[in-house]
């Protein structure tokens, strides 16, 4: 039985990191205060998992195809078709099914929608400043859409609302979303969404991704514009709203609060920033130590 135990390792570590794990990292609001290692955390916890369940068909094979392996048999010794192999297949031929498929359909919505709107901007912007437009529209709105062609899109009643630091420290948001392609990031996070089963996913996970990812963008606006600029021109944007497929600076109450009382913690390193990062390794790690596991075990 010692052969079946990377195996059986996989597909447990598969499921603690894809159904578990979020839920514990999306409870853990200490982690905002490191934004970019807990993402970064996030990023290696959500792939190790998605791999973990892609080699667990593959360990099998190799401790079916071992010398002296003790997996147990659906039908007879001579079958050598292994109870293991079959559920493990399975396993990851659905995963790698849902992904392919989560991957392809999220990615297609959401580069068409873009499209749509930066040909809209462009069509009715009445001020073009770079990757900056403004439209007119009383209400207040500041967003981004990411691209090889990005844009950032003020409307008018924002313009008019904020003052200059404040206006400054929106673009360095929206800015900070273009220019680390954060898009991109969110993008991973909602495929490996998609891609766990629906019993197994987690919202509340999702929003965490996505208010780290706010949380990421404001660190860098703070150190360019200072956090008091950053704060007063979070409330005075609270609750603006923006096209689905656009990153924007507008905030539901809970994470107003979130993103308001993170504004002290932008301008210095926590100690727990080291931790998280050895954390990390070790967590992209494990699949690749339990299939070499496999293969000597």
């Amino acid at each position: 039985m010692s052969s079946a135990l990377p195996v059986l390792a996989l597909a447990l570590t598969a499921i603690l990191l894809t159904a578990v794990a979020p839920r514990i990292l999306a409870s853990a609001r200490w982690l905002r205060r490191t934004p970019a290692a807990t993402l970064a955390l996030w990023q290696v916890v959500g792939a190790a998992g998605v791999l973990s369940a892609l080699m667990t068909a593959p360990a099998a094979a190799i401790a079916l195809a071992t010398d002296g392996g003790t997996i147990p048999t659906i039908f007879n010794e001579t079958t050598r078709v292994s109870l293991a192999l079959v559920v493990a297949t399975v396993m990851s031929g659905g995963m790698l099914l849902m992904l392919l498929f989560s991957a392809h359909q999220i990615g297609r919505d959401l580069r068409a929608d873009r499209r749509a709107q930066r040909h809209v901007v462009d069509v009715v912007a009445s001020q073009v400043d770079g990757q900056v437009r403004v439209i007119d529209h009383p209400g207040r709105s500041a967003y981004c859409l990411p691209g090889l062609r990005p844009r950032v899109v003020l409307t008018t009643g924002a313009v008019d609302a904020l003052n200059e630091e404040e206006l400054e420290a929106v673009i360095a948001h929206e800015h900070a979303h273009t220019g680390a392609r954060h898009d991109l990031m969110l993008e991973f996070f909602t495929v490996l969404h998609r891609t766990v089963p629906r019993p197994l996913r987690s919202t509340a996970a999702l929003r965490e991704v996505r208010l780290l990812i706010e949380l990421l963008a404001d660190r860098h606006a703070a150190r360019r514009v200072g956090p008091q600029p950053l704060g007063s021109a979070l409330a005075l944007m609270a609750g603006s709203r923006h096209p689905s497929a656009a990153l924007g600076s507008g905030s539901n109450t809970e994470d107003l609060i979130a993103r308001v009382q993170a504004l002290p913690d932008h301008g210095r390193t926590h100690p727990s920033t080291l931790p998280l990062v050895l954390l990390t390794a070790v967590v992209g790690l494990t699949p690749w130590a339990l299939l070499v596991w496999a293969f000597w075990a």
